[in-house]
């Protein structure tokens, strides 16, 4: 079987939103956030009904997009430092994804967020491209004690 280097990559951008989910839904039932991650995610296909199963539909794929695009990007700029890159692209991309939520659908279809959902959200970036990070380093490229 021929390992797919850019499908892994996908499935661990994917597999990766779920730590941020978790830690979200913690600060969610904890009265800190107003929404988790995949239930303001679903707002971008749903528009005012929240929901959490197409939340991880929709984070699953732009996970997995990310993941590929981290996956091309480090075959340009290396492989150091991939704990603080996936960190850096977690961050890159909540700006790009809160840009896009905040002039399409926030304000328009429901109240906007209190602003301790930014923060919780922020958070869930980073943990998202620290799991990123440690799961490319450990995956995709270790290194074998054989070839060095």
């Amino acid at each position: 079987m021929k390992y797919d280097k850019p499908l892994v990559a996908g499935v661990i951008g994917a597999l990766s939103t779920i730590p941020s989910e978790i830690f979200t839904r913690v600060l969610l039932f904890l009265g800190i956030a107003k929404y988790s991650l995949y239930e303001l995610d679903s707002l971008l296909v749903t528009f005012t009904r929240p929901t959490a199963m197409i939340g991880l539909i929709v984070n699953f794929i732009l996970g997995g997009i990310i993941g590929i695009l981290f996956y091309y990007a480090i075959k340009k700029l290396g492989q150091d430092y991939l704990f603080f890159k996936g960190i850096a692209v977690g961050l890159l991309f909540w700006a790009a994804t809160e840009l896009l939520f905040t002039s399409t659908v926030e304000g328009r279809f429901f109240d906007l967020r209190p602003l301790s959902d930014y923060y919780v959200h922020i958070s869930a970036a980073v943990i998202f491209g620290i799991t990123l990070g440690l799961l490319f380093n450990k995956y995709l490229f270790k290194k074998s004690v054989l070839n060095d």
